[in-house]
């Protein structure tokens, strides 16, 4: 058996060194591109446009929009935008057609954890900057990639807001259900060490395989273990899925998601979603001015309210924008560096600033809760609060 291990790893070895090799040459190649003449600034994007409908494409163009009408080093922004239908290999074919592009300067998304860290670490032997705008793993910045910055709250921070939003609501006793995964498990593990750290309990924990789910057992599980609210740690078409097996089963305990308000949603569960909370990285009500003047402007542009993902992408090309305008370059660590030591700026998603890992530091968390036959309508704010140091249950990421 050892022997015929050995054989095989022997003939994989050519594979694996061409591949090194290739990506290498992306690096090189990229860095000689940044540093010669162009009359562009490529931006590949990565992400579920048609499953998701949450306005990130009309955010990165309104940006792309204003950025180019303003100028950029006597350059325009081209956003070359692929879906990766939520699909694996798709997503890594993706990951390696943008590497493979020496023109490119760098990449925005993904929504998927494991996506999101198996492109990361694409990105990262070929020297491509990426602004992951999804993704939440607590994991993914840990592994001192120097091309990784992440624009979005990781699951720690998540946890830690979300435990107190839901004791200050008085639940005590939680019930967690989980995407088995990068996502799912980090967050079901901060959860239950933050609720910890609060003296609430954990009286029932479970994980499922994204897919088609049949929930009926859970619920039966969950009637039996009693919780006060049930965290639903998993995305959309899940989401809804079991919303709609636990209210047609007459499992009435609260619930509180990690799943956004996507027309999926909806077609699922319809008025079942009546009650049911989830927490949000955005407020499109927010009271600052770079908010009410996104807002403004999206309105005119696209005519409807803007997503928490459009306002997402928004920030995302324009904190890539304030970097080469700050640096005067394109080359990719150039700008990685430059966006970790930024001083804290203003974005229509609230503030940012990053730490020396290319990790966000802070933001407000909203909980928000489905009205019948309106927008859901936010029931309350956690104000970031520093964390303790970010703990991890050593769950693989694969990549």
């Amino acid at each position: 058996m050892k022997r015929t291990l050995a054989v095989v790893l022997l003939l994989l070895l050519p594979f694996a060194i061409a591949r090194y090799a290739s990506f290498r040459q992306s690096s090189a190649m990229r860095a000689r591109s940044a540093g010669g003449p162009s009359d562009e600034i490529l931006v590949g994007v990565a992400w579920p446009f048609a499953d998701n409908q949450d306005g990130m494409d009309n955010g990165l163009i309104l940006a792309q929009e204003e950025i180019n009408a303003r100028g950029l080093l006597g350059k325009p922004i081209r956003l070359l935008m692929r879906d990766d239908h939520m699909d694996r290999e798709e997503s890594r074919r993706l990951a390696v057609e943008f590497s493979r592009n020496p023109s490119m300067v760098a990449t925005i998304g993904y929504y998927d954890d494991k996506f999101a860290a198996r492109a990361s670490a694409i990105f990262e032997d070929t020297g491509l900057l990426h602004i992951v705008a999804g993704a939440n793993n607590t994991y993914m910045t840990t592994r001192g990639f120097r091309y990784l910055i992440r624009s979005v709250l990781p699951n720690d921070r998540i946890a830690h807001s979300v435990a107190r939003l839901c004791t200050d609501r008085g639940y005590r006793n939680f019930a967690m259900v989980a995407e088995d995964g990068p996502f799912g498990e980090d967050l079901m593990f901060q959860a239950g060490t933050a609720l910890g750290s609060l003296n609430a309990s954990t009286v029932y924990q479970s994980t499922y395989i994204p897919g088609e789910v049949d929930f009926r057992q859970t619920v039966d599980e969950l009637k039996e273990a009693g919780g006060d609210v049930i965290l639903f740690l998993g995305l959309e078409h899940e989401g809804a899925t079991f919303i709609k097996a636990a209210r047609g089963m007459g499992l009435q305990t609260p619930i509180v998601g990690a799943f956004s308000d996507t027309p999926e949603m909806h077609e699922i569960a319809g008025p079942l979603l009546n009650g049911v909370m989830f927490y949000e990285i955005y407020d499109v009500n927010s009271p600052s001015p770079e908010n009410r003047e996104f807002v403004a402007r999206y309105r005119h542009r696209f005519g409807e309210d803007p997503e928490p993902y459009a306002a997402q992408g928004y920030d995302a090309l324009r904190i890539l924008a304030k970097a080469i305008r700050t640096t005067g370059s394109t080359n990719p660590l150039d700008l990685a560096y430059a966006i970790r030591y930024m001083d804290r700026w203003e974005g229509a998603n609230g503030s940012y600033k990053f730490d020396s890992t290319g990790e966000l530091e802070d933001k407000d968390l909203y909980l928000k809760m489905f009205r019948e036959g309106g927008k859901p309508v936010v029931i309350a704010t956690a104000h970031p609060v520093p964390p303790a140091p970010p703990v991890h249950d050593q769950l693989a990421v694969p990549y």
